[in-house]
């Protein structure tokens, strides 16, 4: 699972599986659904901010957390779905003054409530040593007497508690007869104690190759032929704890 801090919690895919006129509208209208989904982020960080902040979010058995605690759960992905959405439509009735657009802003308004308040039922998932997404490998060359192709790699960050972060973007390599790949890792998390190596045939295919968590000091040598069919990625950290928030009161 992905950090809050690893960027926005949903994805263009989301919005448009909760709004199938999304892509057209974008398209049409010259929307960057990109960084509206960076806006919606960033509003969800400063709402986040203010509930761990409020007295009413009670006491935090690891001390009080910080945004970078924050998991990007299923409940606020959904938040942070319906939040960009109305954000989007917000701003086109607001500059076309389309009837139809401010009834979908005020449709995907309601949702962004109700999916807040389920938050607060469900509750924040902190991640008590959390990880960063890695950064992708970097890659050189050695000789060796390997048959040359193309492998796809990705890293990930462990922590003290065996933890793994979020996998890195996968990057390409080709390797020619008689070579294979050197992977290493440009410097780890202040937190991270080693990292994971993941590789496959396709980038939607990767296994974990290492058995042991790998030093960052110590390259690791890569080629078609020495793939390794291991664990799949984990996806990120998982939440340590659930933490409840303080319900919206209703004012009559």
């Amino acid at each position: 699972m992905a950090m809050l801090l690893d960027g926005p919690p949903s994805t263009i895919e989301h919005l448009s599986e909760r709004d199938s006129d999304l892509l057209a509208v974008a398209a049409s209208e010259g929307i960057d659904l990109t960084v509206k989904l960076q806006l919606a982020s960033a509003d969800i960080g400063m709402t986040i901010e203010m509930m761990l902040a409020s007295p009413l979010a009670g006491s935090w058995r690891q001390g009080p957390p910080s945004l970078r605690h924050i998991a990007a759960t299923p409940h606020l992905r959904k938040w942070h779905t319906y939040m960009t959405l109305r954000l989007i439509y917000q701003d086109l009735f607001g500059s076309r003054l389309n009837d139809r657009y401010q009834a979908k802003a005020r449709i995907y308004r309601d949702e962004e409530i109700r999916a807040l308040d389920d938050l607060r039922t469900a509750g924040l998932g902190v991640v008590y040593d959390p990880l960063p997404q890695s950064p992708a490998p970097n890659v050189g060359t050695v000789q060796t007497t390997d048959t040359g192709g193309t492998v796809y790699a990705a890293t990930a960050f462990v922590n003290q508690r065996d933890e793994e972060g979020l996998l890195s973007l996968p990057v390409e390599i080709d390797t020619a007869d008689g070579t294979a790949a050197s992977l290493t890792i440009a410097g780890l998390a202040d937190n991270a104690i080693g990292w994971n190596l993941y590789a496959g045939v396709a980038p939607d295919a990767l296994m974990k190759q290492n058995t042991r968590t790998l030093s960052p000091l110590a390259p690791y040598t890569l080629s078609p032929g020495r793939l390794v069919a291991g664990p799949k990625p984990t996806g990120g950290q998982r939440p340590n704890a659930m933490q409840a928030l303080p319900q919206r009161i209703s004012r009559g």
